[in-house]
């Protein structure tokens, strides 16, 4: 498969060259191309950007090469790892752990649309320590000698950052770059999280790493049409990008207007390449528009002559031949056309309205749907359903766990509003509106953003700003609230650990539209001073709740216990919505939900349920639960 990241040269310019605002951002850790130097410029890292593609956008040095990178496939941010950045003849360097995990969390816990978290993170094996000397700075500027432990294969300094990284931040895609032996570090790179290695001199490096960086990186879709830099939309993208790289059926799920059939786009867009669309077609049908008694003509055609006056029409199916059919809202699809969709996945051939010789077909179905297809009660077919996934399944999530992505795409559905209005003006969006937007739920997710967004440009033209009461947006009632009544840290005693009832509309929802809407008067303090303990208090009792439920509602019974097995693993699943959740991420969110206030910790785990939940995570994650004890 071809991707965007497939070309690049470098040259000398003396102009500098726009920032391209799509281009994924790369960390890279390594001692010798993150070294500063005070008199000149650090010609390793300025090499193995010209090698690599990388556009170096570190702005550390005094003396940059002025060269620039025509055609890269990302912006890149070095850093050493090490202290002092900049070393001289005289300074002794040390490892800084704690230093280069600041790094990655800087730019990795990044808020608002246009900011950039890190894609992947290059890590060096090896880290060189001790005194400057003065004839090691002149074969190397800045570098030590080393000392007998820093080449140890068991004792590298990158795998310790390695372990550190992939335990605070499982979803970093992190590959080792390094000049060491792939041999000697295969297995302990593996068990703390990387995803592959590059070395550094091969001449294969480059196009490794371009493949890496496609398959394993949190990119942005560079279309711009998947809009958004949230975590969550970015892990969609990953996972549609390694599910193109194969022909078999993909499902998406969703809810409704959350943006299914744009992904699908994507998944095309990323499985033709270079390619042109008349070599691979993407067609879109809505399943609804399937009645019994027409849908053979529309998905296989007609044959010619079948009846008087009937020429013969290709069918969709046909038509998708080399590329991809797109079933939107496959839920409708009536009883008999899914008996005829499982014969074409099952057969790969077709059969027009009238004709008697099969075609064969080379078709991919995506599909999608915001629908249960697990009921039974919705008569869709389990067989169906395995094939049209067989390829995976990648969940969207909703715009209210993306609410990052709003102000980019606010931008984004204002430019296209004041494109269609002919005569609109271009206008600039007030704070007060991007805070309305911001606050409001979104049920019916980006579909109803963009349509709020062209309704206020619609019916008004001629202004330079949109406002917040240009905006209309239905607010959520939330009726009949029951408060808990927690006033001091003395009453923290009296909060029960149980399920959410009567708030707002009697749901979680309307909790959470209740606390969205929560405010606290700067003007008076004595509303609120002096409670952030019992505020911290019930906010951790109502997770432990939140959890138990779960616990509860996923528990398994067994010969041995009746009542039911606890298992934290498909609890957490279900709790987060991640179906991809895996039992080490899932030990440790629940160890880290059950920790929130120390002060209730003891009451908390007093439940049964919860603290035999506490227990097999923590059977499953000790170490990192003692280092936490170690470090409290």
């Amino acid at each position: 498969m071809r991707n965007p990241f497939s070309r690049h040269f470098r040259v000398p310019t003396g102009d500098s060259m726009r920032i391209n605002t799509t281009l994924p951002r790369i960390l890279v850790i390594d001692d010798l191309f993150g070294r500063q130097l005070k008199d000149r410029p650090n010609r390793e890292r300025a090499n193995l950007c010209g090698m690599y593609g990388l556009r170096d956008v570190t702005g550390d040095e005094t003396f940059p090469t002025g060269e620039e990178i025509v055609n890269p496939i990302a912006e890149t941010v070095f850093f050493r790892g090490q202290g002092p950045l900049c070393a001289v003849v005289g300074d002794t360097v040390e490892n800084d752990l704690d230093a280069a995990l600041d790094v990655v969390r800087r730019g990795w816990e990044v808020k608002g649309g246009d900011a950039a978290r890190w894609s992947l993170v290059l890590l060096d094996l090896c880290f060189y320590t001790g005194p400057v000397t003065t004839a090691g700075d002149k074969g190397l500027p800045g570098m030590p000698e080393g000392r007998p432990g820093d080449d140890d294969a068991n004792q590298y300094f990158g795998l310790r950052i390695l372990q550190r990284l992939h335990a605070e931040f499982p979803e970093l895609p992190v590959i080792i770059l390094s000049s060491k032996q792939r041999d000697e570090v295969s297995r302990s790179f593996t068990d703390h999280g990387a995803l592959g290695f590059i070395p550094r001199t091969d001449s294969d490096s480059p196009e490794k790493l371009r493949d890496y960086l496609w398959r394993h990186g949190l990119i942005p879709d560079p279309s711009g049409q998947m809009a958004g830099r949230s975590l969550g939309l970015l892990l969609a993208l990953r996972t549609a990008r390694r599910a193109a790289l194969q022909r078999e059926n993909i499902l998406i799920r969703g809810e409704r207007g959350a943006g299914k059939e744009l992904l699908a786009g994507y998944i095309h867009r990323a499985a033709a390449g270079g390619e042109s669309r008349a070599n691979r077609p993407f067609l879109t049908v809505n399943s609804a528009v399937f009645s019994p008694g027409l849908f053979a003509s529309e998905l296989f055609g007609i044959h010619a002559k079948t009846a008087t006056g009937v020429n013969g029409k290709v069918g969709l199916i046909e038509l998708a031949h080399g590329g991809d059919l797109f079933l939107d809202e496959i839920a409708d699809m009536p009883s008999e056309v899914q008996a005829a969709v499982l014969r074409v996945l099952q057969e790969r051939k077709i059969t027009p309205v009238g004709g008697r010789q099969p075609k064969d077909v080379n078709v991919r179905f995506l599909s999608a749907t915001n629908a249960d297809l697990e009921d039974s009660s919705r008569g869709f077919r389990p067989d169906l359903l395995d094939r049209l996934r067989l390829g995976g399944t990648i969940w969207l999530p909703p715009l209210r766990e993306r609410m990052d992505d709003i102000p980019l795409l606010v931008e984004k559905f204002v430019r296209e509003a004041e494109s269609a209005r002919q005569g609109a003006m271009r206008r600039e969006v007030n704070r007060e509106a991007l805070e309305l937007l911001c606050a409001h739920h979104w049920p019916g997710n980006i579909r109803e953003l963009r349509s709020v967004i062209f309704e206020a440009v619609n019916r008004f033209p001629d202004v330079e700003h949109l406002v917040a009461r240009h905006l209309r947006i239905e607010p959520k009632e939330t009726p009949g609230e029951t408060i808990v009544p927690v006033q001091d840290t003395a009453s923290r005693t009296q909060v029960p650990i149980a399920v959410v009832e009567d708030y707002g509309d009697g749901t979680l929802s309307g909790l959470l539209a209740r606390m969205r809407g929560m405010s606290f008067a700067a003007n008076d303090p004595r509303s609120w001073a002096g409670q952030f303990g019992a505020l911290q208090s019930t906010y951790s009792r109502l997770l432990a709740g939140y959890i138990k439920a779960a616990l509860l509602a996923t528990r398994k019974p067994t010969p041995e216990n009746p009542d039911g097995e606890i298992r934290i693993h498909p609890a957490m699943k279900l709790l987060t919505g991640d179906r991809g959740l895996t039992a080490v991420k899932a030990a440790d969110l629940i160890k880290r939900l059950l920790n929130l206030s120390p002060v209730d910790r003891d009451e908390i785990l007093a439940d049964q349920v919860l603290r035999l939940a506490h227990d097999t995570a923590t059977r499953l994650r000790p170490r990192q639960t003692k280092k936490r004890e170690e470090n409290t």
